[in-house]
């Protein structure tokens, strides 16, 4: 039972980690983050998707 624990904690981290470094990088991912994953990182907090919109933001100008 830990490890099941364990292991959805990780997965959970890891989840946010590629949303904040990999994903901003990568223009696929990025939109599917943005459209599916930040609506519901944003309730847990803003900083998560922010760069994700800059990069978003910076690719549109």
């Amino acid at each position: 039972m830990r490890n099941l624990l364990v292991l959805v904690i990780v997965l959970a981290a890891a989840f946010v980690l590629v949303a904040m470094y990999v994903a901003p990088s990568q223009p696929q991912l990025r939109a599917w983050y943005r459209d599916n994953a930040c609506v519901h990182l944003d309730k847990v907090s803003p900083q998560i998707c922010a760069p994700l919109r800059q990069a978003d933001g910076a690719e549109r100008t």
